[in-house]
């Protein structure tokens, strides 16, 4: 299944334009050929586990949640397990004490597991810098290890860090050309940095080598829907669908179907979807996207129906991001800036209530919070906006998160093309340059400071934008549009 909203999420939304930072970069030097150990005492316990990560590598992520609580339960003490429970659930209470458990069990394990867990609970509680040397260090200890490419590989890929997981994985499939985990999330780097050619190639030998798996056409169907082939992605869902109605590949469908225009498609799809759900975390996110149908109709009470809806189940579950989420959408789309700015106070009355929030949940959705309010508020409240940046910069200045890091460079982009002063903008919406939002900011000052050619690269890159967010559903039909009209007064040959 592609990188949706299931596993400690945070999706891109176009093609990139420039360069990661220095930050972003792994290592590949070769220091060990060993294998990550796993530390158990229990037969039982570590069959379960060895048959979750083969779960996981299909992509039955339910199933493989299902191994690792059973591994817990057959050894207590088992650290790795209690982390990839963590790892895969979308509980946030249960993703909580699970982490917590599994740093508690570290110093009985090995080297490369105590690695393992501080890197992954490190980024989940904000401790970029120390999380990323543990990464590294893992990497370089078991450079031979295909369990270690790919969790690592499938990391870099939620990051948005396409050439270096692209680098880290093609290192994989040419060790073991047969790898079908590898060669499914190297398909994914590369239609991150828009080869799609190479991403397809993959994408054929994905399914080749698993052709009774749903997984191989799910995702072979997102990468055609990324690169704008609607037809032939709706082809390869719906073949997952046949080989497993409960995959999720439903969902896959209606999202296609969303980005054609085909919305109350799309809606009866969602509807399909639902019934396959088995968490109230998926459920919140589909309500969602069937939300933002709602939003490319610009109807926005209907979608603010379905979002409180789906913010009252949130709240009821408690699901404290998802629910400040939608209220944050709300105010997104919201067209009165007062009415925006409110959804926006109760988006943050709910981070603040009691909720079960880890702490790179909490940070980054209050930094999406407060760059909304600045994108809302630059233009005609300019001292709230002024504020919220000032916020944003303080978080940015001790956490590298890269959606506080991006929130905050979206923000002061936003403000300073508020305020006219294009040319210092354009550095800092270069940073958020996934975000149609800050790319059309980016579109408009390259206009202004005369740099018509940069210009016509953000344009391009927005039209062929085929993320199915409210970012890109208020943005980029406009961009397609005046693509279309370009196109049609093209001189003829």
């Amino acid at each position: 299944m592609g990188f949706r909203r299931y596993l400690w999420v945070a999706v891109g939304l176009c093609a990139s334009l420039f360069s990661a930072d220095a930050q972003s970069k792994i290592h590949l030097q070769k220091s060990s050929s060993k294998s990550l150990p796993v530390t158990t005492h229990s037969r039982q316990a570590r069959k379960l586990f060895e048959k979750g990560m083969t779960e996981l590598e299909r992509w039955h992520q339910n199933d493989a949640l299902a191994d690792w609580r059973a591994a817990t339960r057959a050894d207590q003490n088992f650290a790795l397990a209690h982390l990839y429970v963590a790892y895969a659930t979308d509980n946030p209470d249960e993703e909580s004490k699970e982490l917590t458990r599994a740093m508690q069990l570290a110093r009985r394990t090995s080297e490369g597991e105590q690695l393992l867990i501080r890197w992954l609970s490190g980024v989940r509680h904000g401790d970029y810098v120390p999380a990323i040397a543990a990464m590294n260090d893992l990497l370089s200890l078991y450079p031979d290890d295909k369990r270690v490419d790919f969790i690592i590989g499938r990391w870099l890929l939620i990051e948005n860090r396409y050439e270096q997981a692209q680098l880290l994985l093609e290192r994989a499939v040419t060790a073991d050309p047969d790898d079908a985990a590898a060669i499914n999330l190297l398909g994914y780097a590369y239609a991150g940095r828009s080869n799609f050619e190479k991403a397809f190639a993959m994408m054929e030998r994905y399914v080749a080598l698993q052709p009774d798996e749903p997984n191989p056409h799910d995702s072979y169907g997102e990468i055609l829907r990324m690169a704008g082939r609607y037809d032939a992605a709706l082809v390869q869902y719906r073949a997952s669908v046949k080989l497993d109605p409960e995959f999720g590949s439903t969902l896959g469908v209606a999202d296609t179907l969303a980005l054609m225009g085909r919305e109350q498609e799309a809606r009866d799809e969602y509807e399909r979807a639902l019934l396959f759900v088995t968490s109230y975390s998926q459920r919140v996110g589909i309500e969602t996207q069937m939300a933002m149908t709602y939003v490319r109709e610009n109807k926005p009470k209907l979608a603010d129906h379905v979002l409180r809806g789906a913010a009252r189940h949130a709240h009821q579950n408690g699901l404290g991001r998802a629910e400040a989420e939608a209220h944050r959408v709300m105010a997104m789309y919201e067209p009165e800036p007062v009415a925006a700015l409110r959804d926006l106070e109760d988006a943050e009355k709910t981070l603040n209530e009691h909720h079960q929030l880890l702490p790179a949940d909490r940070d980054d959705e209050r930094a999406l919070i407060l760059y909304t309010r600045v994108s809302r508020a630059a233009s005609d409240h300019r001292e709230l906006a002024e504020k919220a940046v000032q916020q944003l910069q303080s978080m940015a200045d001790t956490d590298r998160s890269r959606v506080v890091q991006h929130s905050w460079h979206a923000a002061q982009g936003a403000i300073l093309v508020a305020e006219e002063k294009y040319a210092e903008a354009i550095p800092h919406l270069q940073e958020d340059d996934q975000n149609p939002l800050s790319l059309q900011l980016l579109w408009q000052a390259y206009n202004k400071t005369g740099q018509t050619a940069q210009a016509d690269q953000v344009q391009a890159v927005l039209a062929g934008c085929n993320q199915v967010t409210l970012e890109q559903a208020l943005v980029v039909p406009h961009f397609r549009e005046v693509a279309t009209e370009k196109e049609e007064h093209k001189p003829q040959p």
